[in-house]
């Protein structure tokens, strides 16, 4: 492991990880031994902090956060803040982190509500660029890509591999769907489907992303590429009922549509 550069000497302790001398770790709290603790850190009681973590400088990890193996936070990023929902009474909640994550310089992620399932997800290799906020419960999946000032609401889902263009904001309970592209500036508050372009003001569809479905070639051959774009031809420029056609969408084989159009769909859908 490359351990980078930093301020000062680094100590092994008697939690085994390399911690700066000015970094305070809780006795309470679950540190790798090949983890690094960074100057000025704060490691809180019930946080736990896997294999190969790098916390660079001024990072707080709050009691009940799980970071997992290998992801590396910068600067003044601070994971697991009590959620910023007037319901919360201060019951024990979580936030886990995937493994081989980035989480730049000066990101929030907070932890869940109860109401809301009692924990903050973001799964394997996200990229969350720095001054983004994702809110409590917020359900992130592997592969997103979040950037700079970036600001998720609660409850707000974010599919595989999807990417969310900076200074983007997302509303409270809204979802953008696996292998979707949103671009940067904007306003999020209608659901974007998966596979999709959107942008503008206020935010409609824009075409299939077909950058993203070619980057994965073995989930997306041809054939599967050609019934995506039959598919939100019939949604977007077809004569029939948009419900009408989202119920078909939902019974039929893409499994896609079918994670996206669950019970966490609210019914609102980006128009074109």
């Amino acid at each position: 492991m490359i351990i980078p550069p930093m301020s000062g000497n680094l100590e092994k302790t008697i939690f085994g990880a390399m911690i700066h001398p000015s970094a305070f770790v809780h006795p309470q709290a679950k540190v790798h031994d090949s983890a690094v603790i960074g100057p000025w850190c704060l490691v809180d009681a019930g946080a736990e902090i896997a294999e190969g973590v790098i916390l660079e400088s001024r990072v707080h990890v709050y009691g009940g956060v799980s970071v997992g193996k290998n992801t590396h936070v910068y600067d003044g990023a601070i994971l697991g803040g009590p959620p910023q929902d007037l319901k919360y009474a201060g019951e024990p909640t979580r936030l886990e982190i995937g493994e081989n994550c980035t989480i730049r310089e000066y990101c929030t992620l907070n932890r869940g509500t109860v109401q809301g399932g009692g924990c903050t997800h973001v799964a394997n290799k996200v990229l969350v660029m720095a001054y983004s906020h994702i809110a409590h419960d917020c359900d992130i999946r592997e592969g997103v890509v979040i950037a700079n000032s970036c600001q998720l609401g609660g409850h707000v889902r974010i599919g595989e591999y999807a990417t969310i263009g900076g200074v983007t904001a997302i509303q409270q309970r809204n979802q953008v769907g696996a292998y979707a592209f949103v671009g940067g500036t904007h306003k999020v508050d209608r659901d974007v489907p998966p596979c999709t372009k959107a942008s503008g003001n206020p935010i409609r569809y824009g075409a299939l992303n077909l950058h993203a479905l070619r980057l994965h070639p073995e989930k997306f051959p041809e054939e599967r590429i050609q019934a995506l774009s039959r598919a939100y031809r019939e949604l977007y420029r077809g004569s029939r009922p948009t419900a009408e056609v989202i119920e078909e969408l939902k019974k039929g084989p893409e499994p896609l549509f079918q994670a996206f159009f669950d019970e966490h769909w609210g019914g609102t859908l980006v128009r074109p």
